[in-house]
């Protein structure tokens, strides 16, 4: 018949349509910050335990070990393991939202808190790996004194393992680097959507 529309104008009529904004009610984002908080509780409980065993294994080398150059290097590796803790906890602790917020300062809140372990996660390399690296270059060294002095005919063969260990540690820390960066491309993606929710919400 004349006036039947044809599939082609059906489709771009559908497609003309004003889209329904985006929308989250309060009870779904109590549940996502919850999840959130959860998540960011228990990496950093996790964290925690794994400092509390470098200490404990390098205050045991603090005393076990025979060379001034290890036992300093374990002592450093102890002061940085807790200037880590220190930051971990003062930049990216879980932090719970007062029951009482409305929507609009609940979305607030979750977009700074959003924000904050996504910062955290970028700077690792100031406060979380760097702090590492004098302990381990004096106790490598250290590692290095003893093999020269109880051999030094094997030195080419000792700074060769030096260099390897030096190569895979350097590695490890780029590979946490490029987790953290990951993880924070992943926040900023979550900050984006919630900024577009806002403002549709406005």
């Amino acid at each position: 018949m004349g006036d039947e529309l044809s599939d082609s104008k059906v489709e771009a009529l559908w497609q003309g349509q004003p889209t329904e904004p985006p929308h989250i009610s309060p009870e779904d984002l109590r549940r996502k910050m919850d999840r959130f908080e959860r998540r960011i509780y228990w990496r950093n409980v996790r964290e925690y335990v794994a400092g509390a065993f470098v200490v404990a294994a390098f205050g045991y080398y603090e005393w076990r070990f025979p060379t001034v150059l290890m036992r300093i290097g374990s002592g450093l590796m102890i002061l940085g393991t807790l200037y880590v803790m220190y930051e971990l906890h003062r930049r990216a602790s879980a932090r719970t939202a007062p029951a009482e917020l409305g929507m609009s300062t609940c979305l607030d809140f979750h977009r700074r808190e959003l924000e904050r372990q996504r910062d955290a996660l970028r700077s690792v390399w100031t406060w979380y790996l760097l702090p590492f690296v004098p302990g381990m270059i004096v106790f490598l060294a250290g590692m290095a004194w003893i093999v020269l002095k109880a051999n030094p005919a094997v030195m080419l063969r000792a700074l060769i393992g030096l260099g390897v260990m030096g190569i895979v540690v350097a590695a490890v820390f780029f590979a946490v680097w490029k987790l953290n960066r990951w993880t924070a491309n992943k926040l900023q993606s979550r900050i984006d959507a919630l900024n577009a929710l806002t403002r549709d919400t406005d």
